[in-house]
């Protein structure tokens, strides 16, 4: 992390895989707690703001209250979604299921889910013939 934050954020990315590496490690060679599964997911989306943000930065430059309130409120939005989507993970991980066929349709589900998520959050509004005219 220290040279992630020396570096301006260029090298946040091999810091963050390391962090990540490392848990993986300990989770394969014994066991976790459900616990720290959630609170590392929120503390690895926190710190790569944290990298993020800080590469932003100029450096001597003051930052502005109400810019700082409203990334901190943001970044508390984050965190608390990234803990509600491990705890969703994890709930998912301990279904029982009936049958091979809810499985499938479970999974299909989910998959259709997953590549909706980002065309839903990047659309532009408004129909493709009034994006035209524009």
């Amino acid at each position: 992390m220290l040279t992630a934050l020396v570096g301006g954020g260029r090298l946040a990315g091999p810091a963050l895989f390391t962090l990540a590496t490392e848990y993986t490690i300990v989770e394969a060679t014994g066991h976790s707690p459900a616990a720290s599964v959630i609170g590392y997911a929120a503390g690895l989306i926190v710190v790569s703001e944290l990298l993020l943000w800080s590469a932003q930065l100029p450096r001597s430059a003051a930052a502005d209250r109400a810019v700082a309130a409203g990334r901190l409120a943001l970044l508390i939005a984050i965190s608390l979604a990234a803990a509600l989507l491990a705890l969703a993970v994890l709930a998912a991980a301990g279904l029982r299921l009936p049958g091979a066929l809810a499985a499938a349709l479970l999974g299909t589900a989910a998959a259709v889910a997953l590549l909706a998520l980002p065309w839903l959050l990047l659309r532009r509004p408004g129909t493709p013939a009034t994006r035209q005219q524009r």
